[in-house]
């Protein structure tokens, strides 16, 4: 029960959270560093896809949570509404699948997991990630892993 309410707990502080775009010329390099909030600055490790400088990923934690958040919906007629939905995130070394949801807030879906969590040591390993809805209902985005290993660690290390 307690862990249900700190997942409900997460996703609403997630829900809140209008991390802004990251310049384009940032792209392409993962980066650990305090990006704004509306509670205040936060630790983010984050990246944008290789091929749509708009499209982000965004790795936070709070109290040993990891809150990842995706662009995934760039289509502004995609039906959003619903039932989470599986994504699939595929690097040369695996592939992790996690129910994420939509969030109005900042348009971005989402979901919490542990600092220990497969995927965040997926997304440690490797050169390149590819992410996409398991249904193919939005189109598929491609990111680099350069330096995800260096910010993911700072991350880990200021989250514990």
């Amino acid at each position: 029960m307690r862990g249900l309410l700190f997942k409900g707990l997460m996703i609403a502080i997630m829900a809140s959270s209008a991390l802004p775009a990251v310049a384009a010329e940032d792209c392409g390099r993962w980066a650990a560093e305090m990006l704004e909030d509306e509670g205040g600055p936060v630790l983010t490790a984050h990246v944008c896809s290789t091929e749509a400088p708009d499209v982000e990923l965004l790795l936070t934690c709070y109290g040993g949570e990891f809150g990842l958040r995706v662009d995934l919906a760039t289509d502004e007629s995609a039906d959003l509404t619903g039932s989470p939905v599986d994504v699939n995130f595929t690097t040369e070394g695996g592939s992790q699948t996690l129910a994420m949801i939509y969030e109005e807030m900042d348009g971005r879906h989402a979901t919490s997991l542990s600092a220990d969590a497969p995927l965040v040591q997926l997304l440690q390993s490797g050169t390149s990630l590819s992410v996409r809805d398991a249904a193919g209902a939005f189109a598929e985005h491609q990111f680099s892993l350069e330096g995800s290993s260096k910010a993911i660690g700072a991350l880990l290390q200021a989250c514990h």
